[in-house]
Order: C-alpha cells, then sequence, then structure tokens
C-alpha cells in the first residue's frame, strides 16, 4: 500500500532554534517538543508542541497557495484543517495548521475497521466537493483537457513504463483501452472541482468520528471519477456492501449522480495514476511494486468481466 512507498523528496529537516523563530513570529510562543509525521512523500510535517498548544507544521514542496485558498473557502463547508498561518524560512514556504489529534483513514482501512458512518461521510463529503459554488474558488480556473482516452498513450509509451511493467502487461492495458472506448467517452461528462488526491491517507479521523481532508495541493478542475477511483485504489479493501453505501450516499446529496458503471469508470480512470508514476526517473522499487500490483488487480478486475 502506498504508506510504503519511498520519499521521492527528502524529509526536510528543521532544528529546535529554526522552529523557535517559526513560531516566534507566528504567536510568540516557545517550543517544547517536536516530531517528524512520517506521511506523504514530497511535503515534510511536523507535530510541534508548544506553550500555546500542538500544531502541525507543513514545509512545502510546492502549490501551497492551493492549500491557503482551499483552507479558507471550505472551512464551513466541509472538514478541513484550519489553517492559522504561512511564512517561509530559508526559501521555504510553510503552513501552520490547528493540530488534529486523530488517526488515519489509511490505517483503519488496513486494520479492516472503516464502518459505515466513515464510508457515509467520505461519500457525502466527495460529492459536497464535486458541487462546491464557483464562488468559493477565487484563483481556480477551469481547464481544457485533451479528451480522456488520449491520455494512456502519452504513459504507456514512456520507457520508463515498459521497463517497469514489461510488454505483456503494457499490450493488456492497451487491450483495456481499445475494448472501453465508449466508458472512456462518458468519463469526459463527470467535470467538476475535485481533490485529486482523494486516498485514504489524505483523511484524518478525529475522536468524534469526522472525517477530515488534507493535502489539496494538486486540487483543480477535472474529472470528479478520479477522485472516487482514488479512493477505492486498494479494491480488495472494500466490500461490496461498502461500494454500495457509498454510491447511495454520493447521490443522496449530488447535483450530478454517479452512472449505473461509476465503479468500472472510476477504476478506468485512476488506471492513468499508476502508469504515470511508475514514468519517474527515481529508484523507488517499493513504490514501483506497489503501482505495478495497483495495474495488474485492475486488469483482473476488467478480465473477470470480460473486458479484456
Amino acid at each position: 500500500m502506498d504508506d510504503c512507498w519511498e520519499r521521492s523528496i527528502p524529509i526536510y529537516s528543521l532544528t529546535k532554534e529554526s522552529l523557535g523563530k517559526i513560531f516566534d513570529e507566528f504567536n510568540k510562543s516557545k517550543v517544547l517538543d517536536y516530531k517528524s509525521i512520517s506521511i506523504g512523500c514530497r511535503n515534510s510535517n511536523y507535530m510541534v508542541l508548544t506553550s500555546e498548544g500542538k500544531f502541525l507544521l507543513r514545509i512545502c514542496v510546492g502549490l501551497s497557495k492551493n492549500e491557503e485558498v482551499i483552507s479558507r473557502a471550505l472551512d464551513d463547508y466541509i472538514h478541513v484543517p484550519k489553517l492559522l498561518y504561512s511564512g517561509t524560512i530559508n526559501r521555504k514556504e510553510y503552513l501552520i495548521y490547528e493540530y488534529i489529534e486523530s488517526i488515519s483513514m489509511q490505517s483503519l482501512l488496513k486494520k479492516g475497521s472503516l464502518d459505515d458512518k466513515l464510508i457515509k461521510q467520505v461519500a457525502k463529503t466527495a460529492a459536497l466537493i464535486h458541487q462546491v459554488d464557483k464562488k468559493r474558488l477565487c484563483g481556480f480556473v477551469e481547464a481544457e483537457y485533451p479528451p480522456f482516452s488520449t491520455w494512456y498513450n502519452l504513459f504507456l509509451d514512456n520507457h520508463y513504463v515498459i521497463e517497469r511493467l514489461g510488454n505483456k502487461i503494457v499490450d493488456s492495458v492497451k487491450t483495456l483501452v481499445k475494448h472501453s472506448e465508449n466508458q472512456l467517452k462518458k468519463i469526459d461528462s463527470y467535470q467538476s472541482f475535485i481533490h485529486s488526491d482523494f486516498r485514504p491517507a489524505n483523511m484524518l479521523v478525529d475522536n468524534k468520528q469526522r472525517v477530515y481532508i488534507v493535502d489539496w495541493e494538486y486540487c483543480g478542475f477535472g474529472h470528479s471519477l478520479g477522485d472516487i477511483g482514488q479512493f477505492f485504489r486498494y479494491q480488495g479493501l472494500f466490500n461490496d456492501h461498502q461500494i454500495k453505501l457509498f454510491e447511495c450516499e454520493y447521490n443522496r446529496y449530488a447535483k450530478v449522480k454517479l452512472p449505473k458503471d461509476w465503479y468500472d469508470l472510476a477504476k478506468l480512470r485512476d488506471l492513468i495514476n499508476p502508469l504515470q508514476m511508475l514514468g519517474g526517473k527515481n529508484d523507488l522499487p517499493l513504490k514501483y511494486n506497489d503501482l505495478k500490483e495497483i495495474i495488474l488487480d485492475t486488469l483482473t478486475y476488467f478480465k473477470e468481466r470480460e473486458m479484456i
């Protein structure tokens, strides 16, 4: 699972002295303790205990403006951690958030402890994100993308992808794409504002069982089915009841209801993500092996439905 992936960017190391400067500037508090939080593969996150309480410090690689806009735009709309301060240190942008005492939804999913209430919250939250009033989203511009059916070849022809998957798997994906032309066209019909990294790893469950959505750096306009596909990426961890429950709850709140074949469409949409990530130049064997398994699981899913 993606919690075992290697980091693509090393954790940005901070001293207690550096943290002291940050929090003195923020609220004149004294840093008592801190520790790195080992989540994510790009940004660096720290839990910082100060004389004024506990905070989350995030050192950003890029796109921190998205995080700032979302905190303001969606604070009263869905559960997102409150952004308290932003600044720069050593030419690195940082964000200070309220600290949410919580557990990752990913860890609950791996334990088989994801109950119906949490699934329903995720579905409702996804529906609300996908229909958010554009007036809230100052700074985000709708982009025009080429037809989704054309995206696959951009990555399937990458020599790193071919090397890491092998010709047999690449050919199987191409066959699936060819046999799914009508479904791929449907995916383009479902466009909205999206989180773009809507994985259980980016969902926190607090002690009141509220689900907070974090890590908005890639958010923007795109395929709403992409978010859903990311959530259900590790298909073996969800059962049929949970999938149906998600569908019912999403449609209860969504202005644009899910089509009958939404799960298949979401799987096809998410398949592009591991293909894209396999094209990286870095040597990340754990990540690439997991991505390969995701692709193989997806191919097996569609083979069982005689789509390959």
